[in-house]
């Protein structure tokens, strides 16, 4: 199989997975927000978004690091010890971050009259940090070896136990605690058959090498910083909004929020594929011709993809809300228009992928530490500012703000280093290889 071909192959997997979580997604938040209402579903997604802000500790650039060192690697010997290692090394992040967040349940400032509560499914939620801890662990594998399908069974399979079990507990009647424990459930069984599928592509022989840790670890410390503040820059707003707002505002504008985030997944994924490719031509005296074509045509792909995504989002909207909400619909009516504005959001965010990516695969990620520091401050001020006043439609314009001034910042970053400045014009030329070499374009 050619390299463009495994490239799109690896793309469309995780394309088809997303589409089928998607959809039992959607079904879980359909039953999840008729069955809890606006301000019940608002501390259920509040705990979820902890999971998702301490889970950068977990990670710590480990997994995009140990991704980027083995594919330099020639020998299969070295390679798996390298993601043998990274493995272990998250395992043991992971179980910090999990502690972490369980000393959080008892500190943050939470605003409601349910606040104990809340407080359990914070330290639930910690056991499912770490089961997702994993899952990303054994997905780093199946990245670096181009079998990122398999990555993608575990998805699909996570994603109908959590709608299945989910749907159980409510058909019971069961509160708040029992459905977060439904996906902690769900992702045990999703982890343990990617235990079973990773056997298929790696011995893991847990040996641990000091060398190897010691060089992932100087690596990802940047590394691990930058994806931390990004990670709390994405989820900062909701849960600003929890201590300053109330559950209430958490429910409309998680809703809102999580269509975002399954709509950046289209960038994300297809700059997953491409990393390993982009960190074979690292070395940028022998191949800037070779990154500069490769950088120019993902930017076609994610020019087009972008502006379908802002278009279907400024026009679906109320459609998108109201399939999702059903009868509860007027009491979620506001999260129309916090959508309507992430849409901006969104199309900022797919070149924020690609620039991020490539920064990344060139090993300039302790540069980039600096764009990181500089968004998050942002984002934290401003929505300190509005957050009060304006709520969720605050929190909102504030997430396109950050995007778009962290598109300004790494385009130029970009321009200085590779020395390209992406044209508007070719995607056109793209678009037509696109379709008639059947994705063949890198």
């Amino acid at each position: 199989m050619r390299l463009s071909q495994k490239v799109a192959f690896n793309t469309l997997a995780q394309i088809v997975a997303k589409i089928i979580t998607v959809f039992f997604g959607l079904l879980t938040m359909v039953i999840l927000t008729r069955y809890l209402g606006r301000e019940v579903y608002g501390q259920y997604m509040y705990v979820i978004t902890l999971v998702v802000l301490f889970g950068s500790i977990a990670d710590w650039g480990t997994a995009t690091i140990g991704v980027r060192e083995a594919a330099k690697q020639k020998q299969k010997e070295d390679q798996n010890k390298i993601l043998v290692n990274v493995f272990l090394l998250r395992i043991f992040l992971s179980l910090g971050a999990a502690i972490l967040m369980i000393l959080a349940a008892f500190l943050l400032p939470i605003k409601g009259n349910q606040e104990w509560l809340i407080r359990q499914g914070v330290v639930l939620g910690s056991l499912i940090l770490f089961l997702f801890a994993i899952k990303a662990s054994l997905g780093m594998i199946f990245q670096t070896k181009l079998q990122m399908q398999k990555t993608a069974i575990g998805e699909i399979v996570g994603s109908i136990l959590v709608f299945l079990i989910t749907w159980l507990f409510i058909f019971y009647q069961f509160n708040l605690i029992p459905l977060i424990s439904a996906v902690f459930l769900a992702n045990l069984v999703s982890v343990a058959l990617l235990l079973i599928l990773v056997k298929q592509v790696i011995k893991l022989r847990l040996v641990w090498d000091r060398a190897v840790i010691k060089k992932v670890l100087g690596e990802s410390f940047p590394m691990g910083a930058i994806l931390m503040m990004l990670t709390i820059d994405n989820k900062i707003d909701t849960v600003m909004l929890g201590s300053l707002k109330g559950s209430g505002a958490v429910g409309i504008y998680a809703l809102s929020y999580r269509i975002y985030d399954v709509l950046i997944l289209g960038a994300a994924y297809l700059m997953n594929a491409l990393l390993p490719v982009l960190s074979q031509y690292a070395d940028l005296d022998r191949w800037r011709e070779k990154i500069k074509r490769i950088y120019q045509k993902s930017f076609d792909v994610l020019l087009l993809m972008g502006v379908i995504v802002l278009v279907g989002v400024l026009i679906g909207a109320p459609l998108i809300i109201k399939i999702i909400t059903q009868n509860r619909f007027g009491e979620f009516f506001d999260a129309v228009g916090v959508l309507r504005l992430l849409s901006l959001a969104i199309f900022f965010s797919y070149f924020n992928h690609l620039t991020g990516y490539t920064v990344v695969a060139l090993g300039r990620q302790r540069l980039y530490f600096f764009v990181a520091f500089l968004a998050l401050a942002f984002n934290i001020v401003v929505n300190f500012l509005v957050i009060p006043r304006f709520s969720y439609f605050g929190a909102a314009v504030t997430t396109i703000l950050t995007e778009g001034l962290v598109l300004i910042i790494t385009t130029f970053f970009i321009f200085r280093l590779v020395g390209i400045f992406p044209s508007l014009t070719s995607v056109f030329k793209t678009t037509k290889k696109l379709i008639l070499k059947k994705g063949r374009i890198f």
